[in-house]
């Protein structure tokens, strides 16, 4: 595993090529730390599954709506609150066109999505202008990992990349589920 800090020059570079070259990626986001890959690497979204003892749906973080907007089913008038919701960090589950994103990776039809805050990990979304999977790194059922030495620690034989932001403890962002015309908050 290679470690670096977000602050290092060559930090954006580095996350670019490991996710040209489907790796995992631990990163910091404006919430908690999340490990990802490119969302259509179904062999970095199985070990991210290993590493997380589970097999489940993870979101996409995206640097603008614009990337998923056309791949949605939902009505006109729920695009303009989805984009409002998106503009504080919080997640959007929503229903999508079959066949326009990796199945490893939704769940009944729904994929989750969300444009995060943090000023490195959008810089390195609006370079690589792909979705990125994205979910908290830690084991199902335990605490997420704030600090890179521990996570460095817990995963470091597992993942490719680690972006170091420091030590990161903030709530894990809100989810909204869009289901037909209505908006229902879940976290």
């Amino acid at each position: 595993m290679k470690r670096i800090k977000s602050d290092h020059p060559d930090a954006k570079k580095y996350f670019l090529d490991a996710l040209e070259n489907k790796q995992l990626v631990a990163y910091p986001t404006d919430t908690i730390y999340g490990i990802g890959t490119d969302a259509n690497n179904t062999n970095g979204i199985n070990k991210i599954n290993e590493i997380k003892k589970r097999s489940q749906p993870m979101s996409i973080v995206l640097h603008d709506f614009s990337v998923v907007k056309n791949k949605l089913i939902v009505e006109n008038n729920i695009v303009k609150k989805i984009e409002e919701i998106l503009k504080d960090g919080s997640t959007c589950i929503a229903k999508y066109i079959p066949g326009s994103f990796n199945h490893k990776i939704t769940k009944d039809g729904k994929i989750g999505f969300r444009i995060p805050n943090h000023i490195f990990l959008k810089s390195v979304l609006s370079s690589y202008n792909k979705p990125i999977t994205t979910t908290s790194i830690n084991e199902t059922g335990q605490e997420p990992l704030y600090a890179p030495d521990d996570i460095e620690k817990k995963f470091g034989d597992k993942i490719d990349l680690l972006i170091d932001d420091g030590v990161l403890n903030n709530s894990a962002s809100k989810i909204f589920l869009i289901n037909n015309n209505e908006i229902k908050q879940i976290r």
